[in-house]
């Protein structure tokens, strides 16, 4: 359920379970996802996971957001935006290629064109891309932290 407030982290996180699959086919666990985050210098506990599977609790850290959407490949907004939760649920649903952003701007089709350039340099082009995009204000200035 998406709130007035802005995006349950139940559903978003059940969202990404569900569409997000190991390499052998199967869903990852949260014991899975815990220790991926611990190689992120994430703390978060497979119980505390569940917990907020479970809509047990719903006010994660940031640190756990952004290991969160490192680990899931999506931008931590997609746990506090609902533009961007939408967004990026549309391209994960999709399909296949969902997880990669199509490319998009001046420099990505720049780039789609050179056959020195990687898919996965390009994946990584793009996604660094729309993280600075959603970093921006709408007056074109950059967010700022310190």
């Amino acid at each position: 359920m998406v709130t007035g407030a802005g995006v349950s982290i139940q559903e978003a996180l059940t969202f990404l379970y569900a569409k997000r699959k190991r390499e052998d086919g199967k869903p990852y666990s949260d014991r899975d996802v815990s220790e991926a985050l611990a190689g992120y210098a994430v703390e978060a506990s497979h119980s505390y996971l569940w917990q907020l599977r479970n809509g047990r609790k719903d006010n994660p850290r940031a640190n756990v957001l952004y290991g969160l959407g490192k680990f899931f490949g999506v931008p931590a907004g997609f746990f506090l935006d609902l533009e961007v939760y939408e967004r990026w649920r549309m391209r994960i649903s999709a399909g296949a290629d969902a997880d990669i952003p199509a490319p998009r701007g001046q420099h990505a089709m720049l780039l789609r064109g050179d056959r020195r350039v990687s898919d996965r340099f390009q994946a990584l082009l793009d996604q660094l891309t729309d993280h600075v995009s959603e970093l921006e204000n709408d007056d074109g200035t950059a967010d700022t932290y310190g």
